[in-house]
């Protein structure tokens, strides 16, 4: 009984989250969809079927039109301000002629200078790393007071690098995750006044996982847009702990730019 009540919950909620997301349009009025920010990425499911162009005079804006009346569906594949939007296009002659994006469901879509890359195929790419066990992995790690911080592997799919992370808690009690940060850094800080530090963003983490049992060892996947480290210049990865008054463990990692350079493709 339950297992019928979820498949029919799931299947209304499909429903509802495909309804969301389509437009209609037709061949005599020309609709708009209005964005907040600039449109960075547009893609026409069927040229055959209609025709859209971000608006030159206002690139927050996309004007769609049928070129004939269809039957059936289009798609159309919107991006902005750093999220994808998926779009069922429908033949009909409505009232309605202009659409809020981001009214609509849209997915996180990466750095828009590599691209559109939408968060279903993050999770695809990420979860392809953690069932693969034939890499060697990389002997780079760090401990301290019974955790052990270790990057696995990195890997490289067009122009973003995959970071596989694993976090071993030997002790008896839970280790709570405040934040993993990223920076580029000098090997050597003579001084503090010259050092220059460079924060990279992530892209996606595909578990973000907040806490670590006592005794469990975890694995984790983060997306880092594609980049080399300077020459005298390292990539550290800093995992802090969440405890009263800063007084939480830090452990970092080192990962040099030969590192990088060597990371596999898949």
């Amino acid at each position: 009984m339950k297992q019928t009540i979820f498949i029919i919950v799931f299947f209304l909620f499909s429903l509802a989250g495909y309804a969301q997301n389509q437009i209609e349009i037709c061949q005599n009025k020309t609709t708009h969809l209005i964005a907040e920010e600039k449109i960075t990425y547009l893609q026409v499911g069927d040229p055959d079927k209609l025709i859209a162009e971000v608006v030159p005079e206002q690139p927050n804006m996309v004007r769609v039109k049928a070129v004939d009346d269809f039957e059936g569906e289009s798609s159309l594949t919107v991006v902005s301000a750093n999220r994808s939007y998926s779009l069922f296009v429908k033949y009909s002659d409505a009232n309605k002629i202009s659409y809020q994006l981001e009214d609509f469901i849209g997915q996180i879509a990466g750095n828009i200078n590599i691209g559109p890359v939408p968060e279903y195929l993050l999770k695809e790419l990420c979860g392809q790393i953690l069932n693969d066990c034939t890499q060697s992995p990389i002997r780079t790690r760090t401990k301290k007071d019974g955790i052990i911080f270790r990057l696995r592997n990195l890997y490289l799919k067009q122009d973003l690098l995959f970071f596989e992370l694993e976090i071993t808690n030997s002790t008896n009690i839970v280790l709570d995750l405040e934040a993993i940060h990223w920076w580029i850094d000098d090997k050597k800080q003579v001084k503090a006044t010259n050092v220059q530090e460079y924060q990279v963003e992530e892209l996606y983490r595909h578990y973000n996982w907040e806490r670590i049992p006592a005794k469990t060892t975890l694995r984790e996947v983060v997306v880092l847009p594609k980049f080399i480290v300077p020459d005298k210049r390292i990539l550290k990865i800093e995992l802090l702990e969440k405890a009263l008054g800063n007084t939480g463990r830090k452990l970092t990692l080192e990962v040099k730019n030969k590192n990088i350079l060597k990371a596999n493709s898949f």
